[in-house]
C-alpha cells in the first residue's frame, strides 16, 4: 500500500461524491480513489480501486433510508459496466459487476425492502439504474447474493437521458426514478408493486420548463408527505419541483399553484413548482441537498449549487417568507480554470466541495471564529499522464511533469513523527505538454516539453519560505527572484521582486503543528510559480529525455528522432549554459539517459533497440561501447535505464520483456550482460536503490506496460548471480497504465525505510515505504 497518492477528479459530473461516512470518492482515471479530508490538516488518499478498462463516468456513495453510514458505493465506465464496490474490514472490494456492453453515462442506485412488508427496515436488495450512448434507462436487481439481474430496458425513442435519481414515493416504499432528457424534460417513474422483482416501472408525469439540457438532479425528504426534487440546467436556471400526497382543498381557491398529477399505490401525488433560482450566469453541473441533521428538529432547508461561472451558491428557504434565497456565494476570481463540475456538502453541512474542469478539488469550511466559509487543504494532482519525476538531491521534496503541462512539488509534513505528503508548489505552467524533468541542484531544475526548448527554473524566495516551514533549510544558494508569474499570452515565467521582505519569516526554522496551513488549490495556481533561468536551443523536434550529472555540472538532453542526425545527445555546461558536446550513438529517439553515480559514464538507450556508453575522461564523454541490435540481448525497443549505487553495475529494460544487467567495464569484444532475466511483460521503469541493503545485494524496482511494479533482490557475488522477488504491487496497490517512472528517495536518515517514488500513464503519483529488515530476510 502506498504512502502517498496523488492523482486528480476525470473531468466529468458527477465524478465525485462527499459520503456520510466521512469519506469522499471520485473517479480518477479507469480507478475509484478513496480519500479521507479529516486525516491531520492535509487528508490522504487511502485506496485505489481499478477494475474498469476504461474512463470513469461516475462515482457515487451508495446512501441508505435509514442508516447515517454508507458501506457501498457505485461506479459506471466507459468501458460498459458498472461496479458496485463493499466495504470489508478497512478496504472495498467489487462484490457485483454490471455488463452492459455500451458506454455508460450516468448510473445510480437505492436500497429497497427485500420483502413486501412495509415495516421490514432491512434494505438489502440494491435497485440500479444505468444509462448509456445508446439512449436506453436499464433498471437493474442486486440481490442479497450479490447476483445480478436485468429487471427492465426504458427507451425513450430519439431523446438521450442525460442524468437520472431515485427516491422513494412520499407515504410508501414505492421507488420513484425521475429521468432527465435531451428534450429538457424531465420523466417521473413509479414502480408497480412493493416487490422490485415482479414490478414494472411505468411512466406517470413529465416536468417541463428547462429551456436546455438538465445536467443534475437530487431528491430531498421535507416530510413524510412530500419531497423536493431539485433540477439544473444549462439554461443557468435551478428548479425546484415538489412531489406531495394530494390535499383536498376549497374550489375557490383561485391563487392556487398550477398542479400535476398522478397516481401510484392507489394515493394521488401531486407534482409543483415550488421555485426557480436564478443566480448563476454559466451552466449549472451541480446541484445537492444539505443532508438532514438527526439531532435537529427545525432544519432550514439549504441547497448547494455550482456552475461554470467558476461559483458555488448555498441556497436558503425563509420559513417566514417562504423564499428561497441567496445565502452564501464562494468559487474562483480570475485563473485559468474553466468552472465547475461538481458540488458536494459534507454530512455536517458545514463544508462544501467543488471540483474543476483540470480535476482540481476546493473545499470550503465554515469557521465559527471569522462566522465565514474559508478555503481548506484539498487532494491534488495531476489531470493527465504524469510521464516523468526526479527528487531533490537531498530527498527533500519530488518534482514531477505530467502531459497536463504543469510541474509540481510534492513535499511531507511531519507531524508527531508521521510524514503527510501533499503538493506544496506549481513551479511551472506551460502551453505545451511536459516530457521529461532533471533536478541539477537542490533549487534548480530543467524540464522539457513538446517544444524544441529546454527550459531551466530556479527557487524564488516564495518557494525558500515555503519549504522553512516544513523542514529545516538553511543550504539556499543566491535566490535570483521573490517570485514568478506569466505575462498574458506567454510560455516564459517572469521574474518578479519585492522591494521589503519580512526578515522574521526568513529566520524561521519550523513552525508548531497548529501553525501550518497546507496550501490551498488558489494558492499552488497564483503564487507558487518559479522565475524561468536560461532557455537552452539546439534540438530540431521536441525534447524527449533529460538526465543531469549528480553535481550538477552538466546537462545531456535528446529530442524525438527518426534519424542519425537528429539522434545526438546534446551536452550542456550549467555554468555558462553553452553546448559543450555531440555525442552522436543512436540512430533513434533516445528514450532515457541516466549518468552514473561517480559520474564517470552516460548511459543511453533508444528506440534502435541499442543502448550506449560513454566514459569522461576529464574533460568530454566519449563512446566506448554500444550493444548490437542483430545479436543482442533486446528485440525490441529498450524503454528504460539505471545505475547500481556504486556504479559497478547498470540495467536496461524493454519492450521485449526482458531486463539485462551489464558491467561497464568490458573484458573481451562480445557484449554479454553478466545476467538477465525475462519477465514477459514490457518493461518500461527501472530504478536501483540509492542506498545499499548489504554486500554485494541490489534492489531493483521494474515498472511495468500493464502498471505492476515488482521489487527484487539482485545478489551478485563473483559467479554466483541470485534474484530473489520481494514485493509485488498490482493495478490497484501500483497503477492501471503503464509506469512511466520510478525513482528511489535519496534519504539518508532512516536506513530502514526505502522510498520508491512512481508515475504513471493514470495521472497518478504514488510514494511507497519499503522495509529493509524484510528485504534481507528474503
Amino acid at each position: 500500500m502506498a504512502s502517498y497518492i496523488s492523482c486528480a477528479c476525470n473531468r466529468i459530473p458527477h465524478s465525485t461524491d462527499w459520503g456520510r461516512n466521512g469519506l469522499i470518492c471520485y473517479a480518477s482515471c479507469h480507478a475509484v480513489v478513496i480519500y479521507d479530508p479529516f486525516v491531520s490538516k492535509i487528508g490522504k488518499v487511502k485506496n485505489t480501486l481499478h477494475r474498469h478498462k476504461g474512463r470513469i463516468n461516475t462515482v457515487r456513495w451508495i446512501k441508505h433510508r435509514y442508516i447515517n453510514v454508507e458501506w457501498e458505493l457505485i461506479s459506471s465506465s466507459v468501458d460498459g459496466t458498472a461496479i458496485v464496490w463493499s466495504r470489508v474490514n478497512e478496504c472495498f472490494e467489487c462484490t457485483s459487476i454490471i455488463e452492459v456492453g455500451d458506454v455508460l453515462t450516468l448510473s445510480n442506485s437505492l436500497y429497497v425492502c427485500a420483502s413486501d412488508t412495509l415495516n421490514d427496515k432491512t434494505f438489502h436488495e440494491l435497485l440500479i439504474c444505468t444509462g448509456s450512448v445508446k439512449g436506453e434507462v436499464k433498471l437493474w436487481l442486486r440481490n442479497m447474493s450479490n447476483k445480478v439481474k436485468c429487471l427492465q430496458t426504458l427507451t425513450f425513442g430519439k431523446k438521450l437521458p442525460i442524468e437520472a435519481c431515485f427516491s422513494y414515493l412520499p407515504s410508501t416504499d414505492l421507488p420513484l426514478l425521475a429521468v432527465a432528457t435531451e428534450l429538457s424534460t424531465i420523466e417521473l417513474y413509479v414502480s408497480s408493486s412493493h416487490v422490485i422483482e415482479e414490478s414494472n416501472f411505468l411512466k406517470v408525469q413529465m416536468l417541463t420548463g428547462h429551456e436546455d439540457w438538465i445536467c443534475c438532479m437530487d431528491f430531498n425528504h421535507i416530510t413524510n408527505d412530500s419531497i423536493l426534487l431539485a433540477s439544473g440546467s444549462q439554461d443557468a436556471m435551478i428548479r425546484l419541483w415538489k412531489i406531495s400526497v394530494k390535499i383536498t382543498e376549497p374550489l375557490n381557491n383561485d391563487l392556487r399553484q398550477k398542479e400535476q398529477m398522478f397516481v401510484a399505490n392507489d394515493i394521488k401525488y401531486n407534482v409543483t413548482l415550488e421555485s426557480i433560482l436564478y443566480g448563476h450566469e454559466g451552466w449549472i453541473y451541480g446541484v445537492h441537498w444539505c443532508p438532514q441533521q438527526t439531532n435537529s428538529k427545525n432544519q432550514i432547508l439549504r441547497l448547494l449549487s455550482c456552475s461554470l461561472d467558476k461559483s458555488m451558491i448555498i441556497w436558503e428557504l425563509d420559513e417566514i417568507s417562504n423564499i428561497w434565497s441567496e445565502k452564501v456565494r464562494v468559487g474562483e476570481v480570475g485563473g485559468n480554470s474553466l468552472g465547475f463540475y461538481g458540488c458536494k456538502f459534507d454530512s455536517s453541512g458545514m463544508n462544501i466541495l467543488a471540483h474543476g474542469y483540470q480535476g482540481s478539488f476546493h473545499i470550503w469550511q465554515y469557521s465559527d471564529k471569522v462566522k465565514n466559509w474559508i478555503p481548506k487543504s484539498i487532494p491534488g494532482g495531476h489531470f493527465s499522464e504524469v510521464v516523468d519525476l526526479s527528487w531533490d538531491p537531498k530527498g527533500r521534496f519530488l518534482v514531477t511533469v505530467s502531459a497536463d503541462q504543469t510541474t509540481r512539488i510534492h513535499a511531507p509534513w511531519k507531524n508527531k513523527a508521521l510524514e503527510f505528503w501533499h503538493e506544496i508548489g506549481r513551479p511551472q505552467v506551460h502551453g505545451y505538454d511536459m516530457s521529461c524533468l532533471a533536478m541539477l541542484t537542490p533549487y534548480m531544475f530543467a524540464s522539457g516539453a513538446e517544444e524544441k526548448v529546454i527550459r531551466i527554473f530556479t527557487a524564488p524566495t516564495a518557494f525558500k519560505n515555503s519549504l522553512k516551514r516544513i523542514a529545516n533549510v538553511d543550504d539556499f544558494e543566491n535566490i535570483v527572484a521573490d517570485s514568478a508569474s506569466v505575462p498574458a499570452l506567454g510560455l516564459t515565467n517572469k521574474a518578479m521582486f519585492v522591494e521589503s521582505i519580512n526578515e522574521k519569516k526568513t529566520e524561521i526554522n519550523g513552525v508548531e503543528d497548529e501553525d501550518y496551513s497546507p496550501p490551498t488549490e488558489e494558492e499552488l495556481m497564483q503564487y507558487t510559480l518559479w522565475p524561468e533561468l536560461q532557455k537552452l536551443y539546439g534540438h530540431g523536434y521536441e525534447i524527449f529525455s533529460i538526465a543531469a550529472r549528480h553535481d550538477g555540472k552538466m546537462l545531456a538532453t535528446a529530442c524525438k528522432s527518426s534519424s542519425l542526425e537528429h539522434s545526438v545527445i546534446l551536452l550542456w555546461n550549467t555554468s555558462t549554459w553553452t553546448l559543450i558536446q555531440k555525442l552522436i550513438a543512436h540512430q533513434l529517439t533516445v528514450t532515457q539517459m541516466e549518468f552514473s553515480p561517480n559520474d564517470k559514464y552516460l548511459l543511453s538507450v533508444s528506440r534502435d533497440r541499442r543502448w550506449s556508453l560513454f566514459e569522461f575522461n576529464g574533460n568530454t564523454y566519449n563512446l566506448i561501447v554500444i550493444s548490437s541490435k542483430k545479436d543482442g540481448l533486446h528485440t525490441r525497443i529498450i524503454w528504460c535505464c539505471s545505475w547500481t549505487h556504486d556504479s559497478s553495475y547498470f540495467a536496461t529494460g524493454s519492450r521485449d520483456g526482458k531486463i539485462g544487467i551489464w558491467s561497464p567495464i568490458i573484458t573481451n569484444d562480445k557484449i554479454i550482460p553478466v545476467t538477465s532475466l525475462d519477465v514477459k511483460d514490457s518493461v518500461t521503469a527501472l530504478s536501483f536503490s540509492i542506498q545499499s541493503i548489504a554486500e554485494h545485494i541490489y534492489v531493483l524496482a521494474i515498472g511495468f506496460e500493464t502498471g505492476c511494479i515488482e521489487v527484487r533482490k539482485l545478489q551478485i557475488c563473483d559467479n554466483n548471480i541470485v534474484w530473489s522477488k520481494c514485493i509485488a504491487y498490482n493495478t490497484s496497490d501500483a497503477h492501471h497504465l503503464t509506469v512511466r517512472r520510478l525513482k528511489f528517495r535519496p534519504c539518508k536518515e532512516e536506513l530502514n525505510i526505502l522510498q520508491l517514488a512512481s508515475c504513471g500513464s493514470d495521472h497518478t503519483v504514488k510514494i511507497y515505504d519499503i522495509d529493509v529488515t524484510k528485504l534481507e530476510d528474503l
